[in-house]
């Protein structure tokens, strides 16, 4: 898939992490899809478009990974593809697969 995205399952919380920063090159909705094509196994094209789920614009204004901004910590959570995606201001991302 993408090989400048490390995606880490974290076995205690039963979810897939990446850690990001303002230096990183991806706006925050190329990394959910990015990150989601890695966690699912599908090319990023062969996902449903972002924007049927969350307004990708709004979603890259809010988490525009400022360094040291004092914006506080702020998440937003939101199901794409039947995972739940969880963005946090501190500079992570986590998707939790769907429960059986």
């Amino acid at each position: 898939m993408n090989d400048d995205l490390v995606v880490e399952y974290d076995a205690e919380f039963d979810r897939h992490v990446v850690e990001f920063d303002a230096d990183d090159d991806w706006s925050t909705s190329e990394m959910v899809v990015y990150a989601m094509s890695e966690v699912s196994g599908e090319e990023p094209t062969a996902l449903r478009p972002l924007g049927t789920v969350i307004d990708p614009d709004a979603l890259d204004t809010i988490f525009d990974r400022c360094p040291d901004d004092g914006r506080g910590d702020a998440h937003i959570s939101f199901e794409y593809e039947g995972y739940e995606v969880t963005v946090y201001s501190h500079g992570r991302l986590t998707i939790t697969e769907p429960r059986s």
